[in-house]
């Protein structure tokens, strides 16, 4: 089913939901074990001509996407699948499979550069904790998008070197938020 929803563009907008998008994969995942892990997977960044956000099984079943529905993908597996969707070289792995994280608290992020005088460059990348370390990934990066493939470091390393963070919290706000990712949230009741 295709469900087209037109907005006024808006960082934080687009981010809140692009993370209910995120949250809508982790229970994907969560219902479907079987299901593999983004990078096991043949998926591969495409860049669209019209924007379309996919789900988990969506995203499989067309075998392509870009970095929205990429980095939807990843952090809901992360949210999903805790320690086991990292790999030994993703940053935060050793940490993660040491404390048998099964949830590792994640979100998208949008990545902003802005030229004076020009539209903002926007591209969707992924944030998560470890303990209290907050690391990124950029899941285009490692699926076609640039001519070299790069690592899980090599990814947050240049998240972190290049780029302006929009729409998302702050990093010591987010990681405290974030501490304990066993204990469940406390509801509040409207």
């Amino acid at each position: 089913m295709d469900i087209k929803v037109a907005l006024t563009f808006n960082e934080r907008d687009a981010v809140s939901l692009l993370n209910w998008l995120a949250r809508c994969n982790a229970r994907l995942i969560r219902d479907q074990p079987k299901l593999p892990l983004l990078y096991a997977s043949r998926v591969r960044y495409e860049r669209e001509e019209e924007e379309t956000w996919s789900d988990y099984i969506q995203l499989l079943a067309q075998g392509d996407e870009d970095c929205d529905a990429l980095a939807a993908a990843r952090a809901g597996e992360l949210m999903a699948r805790g320690w086991t969707a990292l790999a030994p070289d993703d940053p935060g792995y050793a940490q993660a499979r040491a404390a048998r994280l099964t949830t590792i608290p994640s979100e998208v992020a949008l990545t902003t550069q802005v030229r004076q005088g020009s539209h903002g460059l926007y591209h969707c990348v992924v944030r998560y904790v470890v303990g209290q370390t907050v690391w990124f990934d950029d899941p285009s990066a490692r699926l076609g998008m640039l001519p070299e493939r790069l690592t899980g470091r090599e990814c947050h390393a240049r998240i972190v070197a290049r780029v302006r963070l929009g729409g998302v919290h702050r990093e010591r706000d987010f990681a405290a938020s974030h501490r304990n990712p066993r204990r469940p949230r406390r509801r509040e009741h409207a």
